[in-house]
């Protein structure tokens, strides 16, 4: 996926269709991210069309503190513009180094030793310091993952945003610094997207920059690293057109905190603590549930003798993600079509009625009547054709 956008600068194509279990619902660890689904106008033409109607759309990015539009002051000079949320090495660094108060950036460390704390004390102590870090002037607030170690672990940032987010605007210091966020775990659209609708001012997703940078180190991207990283941002732009165009929303500054997702298998406290105001029609994962994940991944991934696997999220992978059209739902499917044998179908179906569960309907079952229906009671066959 990262490959592909650094090389043409579009998302990669795929048939249309998930059929991977919901998150929730999911075997193998999933990121946060996959919890939430976008939501779309139902309509029957698009509301804006993100290719024919380019002009009327934008991601200009302003930075700094936000003033009262109503009052003139030399203070609302003091303003910064991109022309993405998407931010480059160079964007982040004079970012992050400039000696200005207005501009003033302070990093929040949103990574926890999970031998001495858990996930959800950390979220709101991390809710707790970036109160504090704004009221002593910090205008751009950094969220940054970079201290992932053996022994620490990343809160995940759409977490740490919502429940920043939150605290901020209840107590009024919303307009007075921007979240920044320094992740690894931002890849494709949709993650930038979340993270910018429950409240994130730019990104830089750092891991995906330096994962370009070793496809072009090993020639498997024949360009150089200006035009990859390029490509990569015009990619995810694109993406985040297309995203907001399914909701008639030009700007990227009104999907800003617009939290235009519903998030399916969350528990209500981490709705609660961290994505206020999403829509939440099931309960689900809680906090423990996800250190857990967290856990697992660590292990994972510090492994010396084993690589990471790939996960088969995209593509099925014996062992990986559990895919609904699967080679042997598939074979068995064929061989009954071309048999026509009622024992081939019956295989086909024992396979399609006993696989784990994907979707919500997997877990609902027919329990029997406790009366049975006097047969006289029952229109015949003849009289409903």
């Amino acid at each position: 996926m990262i490959r592909v956008l650094g090389e043409n600068g579009q998302e990669a194509v795929g048939s249309m269709g998930d059929d991977t279990p919901f998150a929730v619902l999911s075997s193998q660890p999933r990121i946060i991210y996959d919890y939430f689904r976008q939501q779309f106008a139902q309509v029957t033409n698009p509301p804006i069309d993100p290719l024919r109607e380019a002009h009327v759309m934008s991601l200009a990015t302003s930075i700094g503190r936000e003033m009262n539009v109503f009052c003139e002051a030399e203070g609302q000079a003091h303003r910064l513009s991109f022309k993405s949320p998407i931010l480059l090495y160079s964007d982040f660094k004079q970012l992050t180094t400039m000696k200005e108060d207005h501009y003033r950036a302070d990093t929040l460390d949103i990574t926890f030793d999970v031998t001495k704390t858990t996930l959800e004390a950390t979220v709101k102590e991390l809710c707790d310091k970036a109160e504090k870090m704004v009221r002593s002037g910090t205008v751009l607030l950094v969220l940054s993952d970079r201290n992932i170690a053996k022994d620490r672990l990343p809160v995940p940032a759409p977490m740490a945003v919502g429940a920043i987010q939150t605290r901020l605007v209840d107590q009024s210091l919303r307009c007075d610094a921007n979240i920044i966020v320094e992740t690894a775990s931002a890849r494709d659209p949709h993650h930038f997207a979340v993270l910018l609708g429950f409240g994130a001012t730019a990104i830089y997703p750092y891991l995906a920059y330096e994962t370009l940078g070793r496809l072009v180190d090993t020639h498997a991207i024949a360009k150089d690293y200006r035009t990859v990283m390029l490509n990569y941002r015009n990619g995810i732009n694109k993406g985040l057109y297309k995203i907001m165009s399914k909701m008639g929303i030009s700007t990227i500054a009104s999907y800003r905190c617009s939290k235009l997702f519903e998030a399916v298998g969350l528990h209500d406290d981490v709705v609660g603590l961290c994505f206020q105001g999403a829509v939440s029609r099931i309960g689900g994962a809680s906090f423990e549930d996800f250190q857990q994940d967290l856990l697992n991944l660590s292990k994972r991934a510090w492994l010396a003798r084993k690589p990471i696997s790939q996960g088969g999220l995209l593509k099925y992978v014996h062992g990986g993600e559990y895919h609904a059209y699967n080679p042997d739902v598939v074979r068995t499917l064929q061989q009954a079509v071309q048999s026509g044998e009622y024992s081939d179908y019956q295989e086909y179906a024992k396979l399609v009625n006993e696989r784990p569960a994907t979707t919500l309907r997997d877990l609902l079952a027919i329990t029997p009547g406790e009366n049975a229906v006097n047969i006289a009671d029952v229109e015949p066959a003849s009289e409903t054709v």
